[in-house]
């Protein structure tokens, strides 16, 4: 672990795109559920909550393993990240497999949730990431200065 108590410049804005997340994974279930409703009824409602879900773990694992790893060695910190992303591509086989067995929601529905969900979560990273004021070299001590 590091030995200083101030907190990585990277948290403060993953917890923002945890927050904003949240939203975006409302607005798609509440939305897409709608829509879906119009378009396959109870399937295409629970499709959108699945889709609305997906949205909210991957963006949620990326930002707390991000998060998490931000408080240890910059070794270890791409060994949780690397991590994360094997985790959460097995997760989403997982899920993908389970919903489809079930059968319970509309594959159109689905898709198109889950795009809208990516796309979206692009958008936040990107907003919350060029909107954050961090300089291009965050978190540095130089030699001789007290840290």
């Amino acid at each position: 672990m590091t030995t200083s108590n101030q907190e990585p410049t990277s948290v403060p804005i993953m917890r923002q795109v945890l927050r904003w997340s949240l939203l975006l994974t409302l607005a798609i279930a509440v939305i897409g559920g709608l829509i879906g409703w119009f378009v396959a009824g109870w399937p295409g409602v629970w499709s959108a909550v699945v889709a609305a879900g997906i949205t909210l773990i991957f963006s949620g694992v990326t930002a707390l393993s991000i998060i998490l790893a931000a408080r240890f060695d910059p070794l270890f910190f791409v060994a949780v990240i690397l991590g994360a992303w094997i985790l959460k591509f097995l997760v989403f086989l997982g899920i993908l497999a389970l919903v489809k067995q079930l059968g319970f929601t509309h594959d159109w529905m689905l898709w198109s949730c889950m795009v809208v969900g990516i796309l979206g979560q692009l958008a936040v990273d990107v907003l919350v990431v060029t909107r954050s004021r961090i300089g291009h070299v965050s978190d540095v001590h130089l030699p001789g200065n007290p840290k």
